[in-house]
């Protein structure tokens, strides 16, 4: 049944790629296996009912490919549905930054889209874009496979957790074709399970693309971290301890490096101070 309200506001949440494999292709996609972590940092987006298809973007986005339209053809397929959409999107998560920004958005509107038309939203999230499942879930950590719609929920420890990019955006098309090209070493999520060491894929890709992203890195190993990795496409890059000493001291003299560098830092941490 249609729900009649004015507008829906839902959100969609940043997430970090704790380890990426590249596992195969299905289609024009990339298939793998991901471990996927909540942080802190989410978009909005208002969704109502409208006479055509319509997406804007609160830092003045846009693109050729929305990912917020593919997510809404999605519903409206579950649904048996023609129905159009204005969706207004307040963007808090950097684009181009590996931390999930289009796909927040997507699962944000294919959420408010699926209430609106009175079904259920997990069938249009499996088929909304890769990350959208988990965006939308309440799930802290899964561990994702397929196109990123299969997802089983994963138990972490309390974990510590900095961001760190030098600003460079990438475009996730292009550092998946740069790995069919070069490559990249993956490794076993179960490595993170037990030691907690991040690693991805894609990281090859996206430096050959893009070598000033490895500032990033380089900063937060110059402030002491030992377990650092890109996330997701890039451009950014995470550094995971549960050594709070080590979060202490690696925090204050990463603030400093980022300041005389000019990167730009968040500080994701999920346990006190």
């Amino acid at each position: 049944m249609e729900n009649n309200s004015s507008a829906l506001t839902e959100r969609g949440w940043a997430k970090i790629n704790l380890t990426l494999n590249i596992t195969g292709v299905s289609g024009a996609y990339h298939t793998l296996e991901s471990l996927l972590m909540r942080v802190p940092l989410f978009d909005e987006a208002k969704i109502s009912f409208a006479g055509e298809d319509s997406v804007s973007y609160s830092d003045g986005s846009s693109f050729k490919r929305d990912n917020v339209l593919r997510a809404l053809d999605a519903v409206r397929r579950i649904a048996g549905s023609d129905k159009r959409f204005s969706v207004a999107v307040k963007r808090k998560i950097p684009s181009g930054q590996g931390l999930g920004a289009s796909s927040a958005a997507a699962a944000a509107a294919a959420l408010g889209a699926a209430k609106l038309l009175g079904v259920d939203a997990a069938a249009a999230l499996k088929e909304s874009g890769a990350d959208c499942a988990f965006q939308a879930s309440s799930y802290r950590a899964a561990l994702a496979r397929g196109l990123g719609e299969e997802l089983t929920k994963v138990d972490l420890p309390p974990l510590y957790v900095l961001f760190c990019t030098t600003g460079r955006k990438l475009e996730s098309e292009k550092v998946f074709a740069a790995y069919d090209v070069v490559g990249g070493a993956g490794g076993d999520y179960m490595d993170f399970i037990t030691e907690q060491r991040p690693f991805n894929a894609l990281e090859t890709a996206a430096a050959a693309i893009e070598p000033d992203i490895l500032r990033a890195r380089r900063a937060l190993t110059a402030a002491g971290f030992e377990r650092v990795a890109m996330t997701g496409s890039g451009a950014g890059y995470i550094a995971v301890t549960s050594d709070k000493d080590e979060y202490l001291s690696g925090r204050g003299k990463l603030k400093a490096i980022a300041l005389k560098e000019s990167l730009i830092t968040f500080d994701f941490t999920e346990v006190s101070k």
